[in-house]
């Protein structure tokens, strides 16, 4: 592993990711929203123009869960039962894309590289993202990756089966995101019942955690019963699907969203003292601090893969088809396609 001092260096250059938590945390402004959907969480009715929906008691059986995620209901209401219909699009875009963020930071966890390192506990900070917001929280993974991490010299120095993920890793990731996260939020946005919907969206709120636990223990009972090598348990083949379903939103949003791109995605820059519009503010400042720290990452771990030597010649192309990709078939699936750059390098190396 590197040395302190080449550590701290890092630590040092990967300050801009904590940057991007700050901005987050400051403009989500948790304790405005908490103070925001009080109301609704003592009253146990989410009413808005047009409808009223109650809200589901004890639903996970653990007072601290009910109790946090009582007011988060309400938060949620506006983009899951479309009386902001610029969340619903933006909400929907963006949590379908988080499938594939919690795909590959499952996957990082499990490269032996990163045994003790930050980015062997994915599911801690997911579930902080719960509680936080991810956006104020993704950044600082990605920082504690990044400067404690193995760099790319290290990876390149281990052996193959220290660098690669293995098929044993993710042979059953794909099932595991779909059920407990994409499924999930098709029916919370989907439902024609707004009950429905409310329920998977309480139902949601432990996705990460039942993600993270279901992986771990189930690829240790299924790992000797899985193929060593086969398309169906491919890493490749989970992100591919976790890939289409996402291109596959962000092309329905293009096509059929009657708001533009900014309007959808981009956060006012001015404070706002109206509920609905907060949280759509905090929203989309949740959902740019995600990406904007995720496609950072990628860029800090190719400058690491460059400096290693571990780069063709032609990678500043492949890196810039990202943003072509990101483009026309959205962030989640662009950096679905970023990671798979990385991975080609690392698994190119020969010892």
């Amino acid at each position: 592993m590197a040395p302190i001092g080449v550590k701290a260096r890092r630590a040092v250059a990967a300050v801009p990711f904590l940057f991007i938590a700050a901005w987050c945390f400051r403009n989500m402004d948790i304790d405005k929203l908490v103070v925001m959907q009080q109301p609704y969480a003592d009253s146990g009715v989410i009413e808005w123009d047009g409808g009223r929906i109650p809200i589901i008691d004890h639903f996970h059986n653990v007072d601290f869960f009910d109790q946090v995620w009582r007011g988060t209901m309400a938060t949620f209401s506006p983009s899951t039962f479309g009386y902001d219909s610029v969340a619903w699009w933006q909400m929907f875009s963006f949590l379908i894309d988080l499938g594939p963020v919690y795909a590959i930071w499952i996957l990082e966890s499990r490269r032996a590289g990163s045994a003790y390192t930050p980015a062997f506990l994915p599911t801690l900070f997911t579930f902080a993202g719960q509680l936080l917001g991810l956006g104020s929280v993704a950044p600082v993974f990605y920082f504690l990756s990044f400067a404690f991490g193995p760099t790319a010299s290290d990876l390149a120095r281990t052996s193959a089966r220290g660098r690669k993920i293995g098929h044993q890793e993710s042979g059953l990731l794909l099932l595991i995101v779909l059920a407990f996260h994409t499924c999930e939020v098709f029916a919370m946005f989907l439902a024609p019942n707004l009950a429905t919907r409310h329920y998977w969206t309480w139902a949601w709120q432990l996705a990460p955690v039942w993600i993270g636990i279901s992986n771990f223990l189930l690829s240790r009972v299924a790992s000797p019963l899985l193929p060593k090598s086969g398309v169906l348990t491919s890493p490749k083949t989970v992100l591919a699907v976790l890939g289409l379903v996402s291109a596959g939103v962000w092309i329905y949003t293009l096509s059929f969203s009657p708001f533009s791109l900014s309007t959808i995605f981009i956060p006012l820059a001015e404070a706002q003292s109206e509920y609905v519009p907060h949280v759509r503010k905090a929203l989309q400042t949740d959902h740019l601090a995600v990406f904007s720290s995720s496609f950072l990452w990628l860029t800090y771990s190719f400058l690491d893969l460059s400096s290693a030597g571990l780069l063709s010649t032609n990678w500043v192309l492949n890196v810039a088809l990202v943003s072509i990709v990101a483009a026309i078939a959205g962030p989640g699936a662009a950096f679905i396609f970023g990671w798979y750059i990385r991975e080609r390098a690392l698994s190119s190396v020969e010892n």
